[in-house]
């Protein structure tokens, strides 16, 4: 599983960026105004075909195709629909429907004993721009995500304090329906450059890797927990979305990546007051904010790239400083300081190759995280370490085994509030997981979870629990 894979397994916490070539799994979704005229055009086409629209999708659907196609029944429920994706696909739009819902139960430890369900529907509309209205190397993705359920860490494994620190389940947040990318993608210099722009999701690009959504906790799963505590709310992650321009260039020699980004900081539209109510729930008010921008960077180093035999790996090392207003975690009356800062080295690297040119094979990969701004981000420090092995079983290569670990260190300045308050004081919390992900054909996936969380919410009152459930996925 190449960590530049095109073909990226998705985590719906975070989304995954619009890319010129088709990601062949988990989808995010979308929608925008630009849809209707699209649509009009393919239905168009397919009435060019001799058949009404609606009498063309069912036979679409109803059909089976032997021929090759991007859309094969090993990967979708209902596959090609007969052609009519290939034709659209043709015509300059893709249309992408999955499910996926992680049940967990906490069996051991925490506070209650007691299990939640939650899912997360995702839809993702592909437009060709270059090929619908002649726009050169440019592409539309729009998503939409619904979400609905309960969070086991703030029901059951530590209530009191409205949660563990790195939730079980990575698909809670955002329980709601929400527009997420509204973007853009041009590139230029012979592909070399691509810039996104719209509104988009910065987790999208930074902080990520392919591996870290075998893992269910959101600790690893889109990116590094430590980033996302700043209030208000700056550094975006699916499903919300937020102003942006985002340029990223690869070399020619294929072994450097740069990217660096700006975005509007102020997601929620809160004005830098923590305690201002949000006014953005469903991602539909896109006014620009008043609370600074966001401005991030990161620099690749591609360790045998493309190889056949030798062993791959990618190394980034990157940042992100904001300018706005957040609160100050020392105090307890909502009080906020000016910036924040964190700095982050993240490294994937393939270990073991089954054969020359597969894919099959042992991942590890490692981030830390840290803090330059104690005074506004929880964790001083966040470390995680994990193992993928892709294709275990000869008879299953799809399948994966994935097992981590991940650590947070509070920072001390947040435990300055919390005995003004009378709360215990918090340390650090730990998460072991380990999975099985069976990839088991017309786009479904099963994968049984464990997780044992040493010292819920860090404050040594809280049992540690083990949580037990599933992700279960369905591309439609």
């Amino acid at each position: 599983m190449q960590a530049s894979n095109e073909r990226r397994e998705a985590c719906c916490d975070q989304g995954e960026s619009l890319r010129f070539v088709r990601s062949g799994h988990r989808v995010c979704c979308a929608l925008t105004t630009n849809i209707g005229w699209v649509a009009r055009a393919v239905i168009n086409r397919t009435r060019r075909r001799g058949a009404a629209w609606p009498l063309a999708l069912l036979w679409a659907l109803a059909a089976t195709g032997a021929a090759a196609t991007d859309y094969p029944t090993s990967d979708y429920l209902t596959g090609n629909w007969g052609g009519l994706r290939d034709d659209w696909q043709q015509a300059g739009f893709e249309f992408f429907l999955n499910y996926n819902t992680e049940p967990m139960w906490n069996v051991a430890g925490g506070e209650e004993r007691g299990s939640t369900y939650l899912h997360n529907i995702a839809a993702d509309f592909h437009f060709d721009l270059e090929r619908i209205v002649g726009l050169p190397a440019t592409r539309l993705l729009v998503k939409l995500s619904k979400r609905d359920g309960d969070s086991l860490s703030a029901e059951y494994i530590a209530p009191s304090e409205g949660g563990n620190i790195f939730p079980v389940q990575q698909i809670f947040g955002g329980q709601t329906f929400k527009v997420a990318n509204v973007q853009f993608n041009t590139r230029l210099l012979n592909d070399r450059l691509d810039l996104a722009y719209g509104r988009i999701i910065a987790n999208d690009d930074f902080l990520r890797s392919d591996l870290y959504c075998q893992f269910l906790n959101n600790a690893f799963c889109g990116s590094p927990k430590a980033v996302f505590f700043q209030d208000p709310f700056a550094f975006s992650a699916y499903p919300s979305a937020q102003w942006g321009l985002r340029a990223r260039y690869d070399t020619p020699d294929d072994h450097w990546t740069v990217q660096a980004g700006v975005y509007d900081a102020d997601i929620n539209l809160q004005g830098g007051d923590p305690l201002a109510k949000p006014h953005n729930d469903h991602g539909d008010s896109w006014s620009f904010g008043s609370n600074g921008v966001v401005l991030v960077g990161e620099l690749h180093y591609h360790l045998n790239p493309n190889a056949e035999s030798a062993l791959s790996g990618t190394y980034k090392l990157g940042g992100h400083w904001l300018n706005g207003d957040y609160r100050d975690i020392r105090r307890t009356d909502g009080s906020t300081i000016d910036g924040s800062a964190m700095l982050w080295v993240l490294a994937d690297q393939m270990l073991y190759r089954e054969a020359p040119g597969g894919d099959e094979g042992l991942w590890g990969f490692g981030t830390w995280v840290k803090s330059l701004e104690d005074r506004v981000n929880l964790l001083e420090d966040h470390l995680s370490l994990g193992l993928v092995y892709r294709g275990l079983l000869p008879s299953r290569p799809r399948d994966s085994l994935g097992f981590a670990f991940t650590r947070g260190w509070v920072a001390d300045t947040a435990n300055v509030a919390r005995r003004a308050r009378g709360l215990p004081t918090q340390h650090a919390e730990s998460v072991y997981e380990l999975n099985y992900r069976f990839v088991l054909g017309r786009g479904f996936t099963l994968q049984p979870d464990v997780q044992y969380i040493q010292d819920p919410a860090a404050t040594g009152d809280i049992k540690d629990a083990w949580a037990v459930g599933a992700q279960i996925t369905l591309d439609l």
